[in-house]
């Protein structure tokens, strides 16, 4: 099952992606490759971060994205490491795979989704990588330091059950509010 999307950044639209539902996955259009290529980072954003702006779309106008051929479209001067990777990706399905496919209305994932797909990353992560866990509002200390300390000390379930040791701490980010971060330390 999938569920289509346009994903914005600033206002600009910037990907035409599908999650595949069974397998928790972003997957976005690369009109220079003309196919559907894992996307790791909006991957992180779409289960982790919400920091782009994910409209859902349905088939036909995903065909119309696909056929005008802008949408995700990478200038291989300026965007070399990032069409470098998706080209190495395998992970990858035909434009016939991705629309074929059995639609599934939009939505957004669960709780447990969330923290799934969070642990996921966190245990791909290298050691010592710190990754955002949630973002609080400026003036939100408190809450902020309650979710790192529960995250150290195993009260968030989907964490304490992983088996990962991690830590955590609380920064500020460039826009005032506060971050609570985590990494892998072994």
């Amino acid at each position: 099952m999938m569920s289509l999307y346009t994903v914005s950044y600033l206002g600009q639209d910037q990907w035409l992606a599908y999650e595949d539902t069974q397998a928790a996955r972003i997957y976005a259009y690369v009109p220079n490759l003309g196919r559907f290529v894992l996307h790791r980072q909006l991957g992180e954003d779409f289960y982790w971060d919400n920091e782009l702006d994910w409209t859902p779309v349905d088939a036909a106008t995903g065909h119309g994205i696909v056929d005008a051929g802008q949408l995700g479209r990478l200038d291989g001067r300026r965007h070399r490491a990032l069409l470098d990777e998706l080209t190495a990706e395998t992970d990858c399905h035909t434009i016939d795979e991705v629309f074929g496919a059995q639609p599934a209305p939009a939505r957004t994932p669960t709780p447990q989704e969330f923290a799934a797909a969070k642990v996921h990353v966190l245990a791909s992560a290298e050691p010592g990588k710190w990754l955002t866990y949630k973002v609080y509002a400026s003036d939100s200390r408190r809450l902020a330091s309650v979710a790192a300390r529960d995250l150290r000390t195993g009260k968030i379930a989907a964490f304490s059950k992983s088996g990962l040791y991690i830590d955590s701490r609380v920064t500020p980010t460039a826009d005032g509010r506060l971050a609570v971060e985590i990494a892998r330390t072994a």
